[in-house]
């Protein structure tokens, strides 16, 4: 069962789904989408990962959650992960983003390492960008049905590069990265090679047949390599359960 609901974030109204909020034993999962996308978009992969708790979150501005006119700095979508995960109250899961979702993902991992179990990281490098005048009407031409105007522009507007690399050695936590092996990855094998030097428990899995897409075209490798990754950490968690005062 999937249930949908909705946090506060300093006015912002964010909507996230949760489901099997109340299975144990298994470490939850927190979804974060790239770029412009929902909760919605990680629908097959709550599925797939029956019976784990899942939780997708959706950033302002996308889906359900609340559009204002200002507010899309890279602190303010750090802001959003923040506060869902605050208001829910969760401990020892795994944060798993994609894409442009990755930045704000590593951000709260480098602050939060003692709440994380794991980490997965999908195809994009430890950095926000600067975004030019151009992406706007890039990205006007491809966005979503649901995705604002507006937004799209105080994306680009409010954007400044932000470098997370030196912020990678205070992650603790096993991290999973998944890379295309194709021309059109985001992540490269010199950034991919970047975050296996700067982590301290990382293994880096590349699908060969894939571009940024990763789920394309063999999609039960890619949630089999996570499902693989997240029972590791189910082992992990029971051990430290058992094995702490």
């Amino acid at each position: 069962m999937v249930r949908e609901d909705w946090v506060a974030n300093k006015g912002v109204r964010l909507h996230y789904l949760d489901c099997n909020p109340e299975v144990t034993g298994f470490v939850p999962i927190v979804l974060v989408p790239g770029a412009l996308a929902s909760a919605e978009v990680y629908e097959t992969e709550i599925a797939a990962l029956v019976p784990r708790r899942c939780i997708a979150v959706t950033l302002r501005g996308r889906g359900q959650s609340d559009a204002p006119e200002t507010g899309y700095s890279f602190e303010d979508h750090v802001s959003d992960i923040e506060a869902i995960i605050s208001q829910l109250g969760l401990n020892r899961f795994c944060l798993m983003a994609y894409s442009m979702g990755v930045p704000f993902a590593i951000a709260y991992a480098s602050h939060h390492s003692q709440s994380l179990a794991g980490l997965v990281i999908a195809d994009y490098p430890a950095s926000y960008p600067a975004l030019g005048p151009e992406w706007v009407e890039q990205t006007m031409s491809v966005v979503p049905p649901r995705a604002r105007p507006h937004v799209i522009r105080a994306l680009q507007r409010e954007s400044a590069e932000v470098l997370l690399w030196d912020s990678l050695n205070r992650i603790e936590c096993p991290v999973l990265i998944l890379r295309g092996g194709r021309s059109d990855s985001l992540l490269t094998s010199e950034e991919a090679e970047m975050y296996r030097q700067r982590l301290r428990n990382v293994e880096v899995v590349v699908f060969e047949e894939s571009g940024h897409e990763l789920w394309k075209p063999d999609y039960d490798k890619f949630i089999g390599t996570i499902r693989g990754f997240l029972q590791q950490l189910d082992s992990q968690d029971a051990f430290l359960r058992v094995n702490t005062p």
